[in-house]
């Protein structure tokens, strides 16, 4: 028995330009953790502040526990719900494919996952995990390249 919902009623999405080290047993863990107790889906968050938190979709709170209201996909920073970021790792159940179909194009002409977490969560079907450990952002060279000098650092390399 594995509480609620077994790893086949569910799925990870880990995106690519997200590199988050320093926690074990780890991101991934702590969001199949969370659904193996509610049976929701997960997302994982963090606190952004400031004009940064348009480079994200950004948690509707609903005032209680973990579970939230939905998710607007970069609004304006004046405009943002909430501080807290959704960040690229999620655990999801199957059913967000039926909704993805059903959606029209969204931000930048595509189909946005955002929007489709943003149905779900206005069902109730939402909660969030805040991030354990850090966090670096690989979708810019700047945030890259820290990326890389952290890891270099933490294995003992010399960067000259």
């Amino acid at each position: 028995m594995c509480g609620t919902r077994c790893w086949g009623d569910q799925f990870a999405v880990l995106l690519a330009d997200d590199f988050l080290t320093d926690h074990a047993p780890g991101v991934t863990a702590d969001l199949a953790e969370a659904f193996a107790s509610s049976g929701k889906s997960q997302l994982s968050v963090m606190e952004v502040d400031g004009p940064d938190i348009s480079k994200y979709g950004v948690v509707v709170p609903n005032g209680a526990g973990a579970g939230i209201a939905g998710l607007v996909e970069k609004p304006d920073a004046m405009d943002a719900p909430s501080n807290l970021a959704s960040i690229g790792r999620y655990v999801l159940t199957p059913d967000i494919f039926d909704t993805l179909r059903g959606l029209k194009d969204g931000s930048g002409g595509e189909i946005q996952l955002a929007d489709a977490i943003n149905i779900h969560a206005q069902q109730g079907s939402v909660e969030t995990v805040r991030l354990n450990g850090l966090r670096f952002d690989c979708g810019s060279v700047e945030g890259f390249l820290k990326t890389m000098f952290y890891t270099a650092d933490m294995r003992g390399f010399e960067i000259k």
